[in-house]
């Protein structure tokens, strides 16, 4: 499990290196309220796009459980779609998003399946793999993906 864990540290530190070489153009977006969350959303209501918010749902209840010290939720298969989902017409695919789908995917798996004392490194390995494929392709979400992040201890 180690040395799965320094892979994808290796690799999300490729991907970065990469990426500090890419200019990243703002977008216009669109802010709306869901149940008391705003999301800005450049995607509008793509398939894609509504993934990616149960995606953060999934994060969001799997923080929750780490700190108080219970078992993940078993992968979820309909993120599997992360391959095939529409995006909006306005919006393309990088020849990196599969490479990001595909950590995306492992994360989640290595996270539900890791021992209690690899909780919180799978799950922020988990988040980074966000936060990786978000600095390439929609950055509007990287602030939201950061906060998501365990950086206190947890008992």
């Amino acid at each position: 499990m180690k040395y799965l864990m320094k892979t994808v540290l290796i690799f999300l530190l490729l991907i970065a290196g990469i990426l500090a070489f890419q200019v990243v153009v703002p977008e216009q977006s669109i802010t709306m309220a869901v149940a008391d969350t705003t999301y800005t959303n450049p995607n509008g209501s793509s398939e894609l796009a509504l993934l990616m918010r149960e995606m953060q749902q999934y994060s969001n209840t799997a923080k929750a459980d780490v700190k108080a010290g219970k078992t993940p939720a078993p992968y979820p298969k309909e993120f599997d779609k992360i391959h095939t989902a529409k995006i909006s017409e306005s919006m393309t695919k990088s020849e990196y998003y599969k490479s990001f789908a595909d950590l995306y995917i492992m994360s989640v798996k290595n996270y539900t399946s890791s021992a209690p004392a690899e909780r919180i490194e799978t799950y922020n390995n988990m988040v980074n793999s966000c936060l990786a494929c978000h600095s390439q392709h929609c950055p509007g979400p990287v602030p939201v993906i950061k906060k998501m992040m365990i950086v206190e201890p947890v008992k």
